[in-house]
């Protein structure tokens, strides 16, 4: 039994959005991760594509071969900006990104969280817990470490960045010494 107010044109938009989805995510995703994995497997390959200095063309035709024949032209034309960009090596961040907004929705958000070393999975936790209370449950956390902080956390949402690391104190601290002089 559907609830009061439930429509066969509900099903229908369901549909045609689930086809939708089906044709431009999940197709994208694959296609995406099959490249990255041929590239993460081969650094030299990935250095090569994202030298700038060589000639488009030539790092144009090497990412063709790469890919297989029934590649979408928009795929294709995608794939040639970030190319052309030299921004290939971000495609890992784009797939987790795409991954991130296909599943939890375009409201998601990401909370990176750097420490100068391994955090324990309680110290995980209370920060999972206070940036929820703070910017509410669609927030995914990344953690990455940064031994060059020194120590404490830096933690960066959107343009937001709290810094809490010894080197942006001291850095703090510097700047405030020049300024008296």
């Amino acid at each position: 039994m559907k609830p009061a107010g439930y429509s066969k044109d509900e099903d229908l938009a369901r549909e045609y959005a689930q086809a939708a989805y089906q044709y431009t995510t999940e197709d994208w995703l694959g296609e995406l991760k099959r490249l990255w994995d041929q590239l993460e497997s081969d650094p030299v390959l990935l250095d090569e594509l994202a030298d700038v200095g060589l000639p488009f063309s030539q790092r144009q035709a090497r990412l063709d071969s790469l890919l297989s024949p029934d590649t979408r032209p928009d795929m294709r034309n995608y794939l040639s900006v970030l190319l052309r960009d030299g921004h290939l090596g971000l495609l890992d961040k784009v797939i987790a990104d795409m991954t991130r907004l296909a599943t939890r929705g375009p409201g998601a958000q990401v909370a990176h969280v750097v420490s100068a070393g391994p955090l324990t999975r309680e110290e995980r936790e209370a920060f999972r817990r206070r940036i929820h209370a703070s910017y509410g449950s669609l927030m995914d956390l990344e953690f990455q470490i940064d031994a060059s902080i020194l120590g404490g956390v830096i933690i960066r949402v959107g343009d937001k960045v709290i810094d809490g690391s010894i080197a942006g104190k001291l850095e703090a601290l510097h700047n405030r010494l020049v300024a008296i002089r």
